[in-house]
């Protein structure tokens, strides 16, 4: 769990870094949380899901009580287990 949490401050606070996490989504895509904050709000950080055939939902993620949740912008919410999630960093 100490992991996880180290790699969430990471892409939480990285200043310059393209630091991300990352899952596979149930439409063949993924889920990928990015460290930028969410336009127009006091919290939360981008994130976007993508699809194979191209189209993608964004939203906004945050971390509490031991989840990742999501509210996308279509009004749809999600919650994941941090486990679920892989660090990605641009090399």
């Amino acid at each position: 769990m100490k992991k996880l949490i180290l790699m969430l401050a990471l892409v939480a606070t990285a200043a310059q870094a393209e630091t991300w996490l990352e899952m596979p989504n149930e439409a063949g895509g993924k889920i990928i949380l990015m460290q930028d904050k969410c336009q127009g709000k006091n919290e939360g950080r981008f994130v976007i899901a993508t699809t194979p055939k191209g189209d993608n939902v964004m939203g906004c993620w945050w971390y509490f009580s031991d989840m990742i949740h999501i509210v996308w912008n279509n009004g749809r919410t999600s919650s994941f287990e941090p486990s679920s999630f892989t660090a990605r960093e641009k090399k």
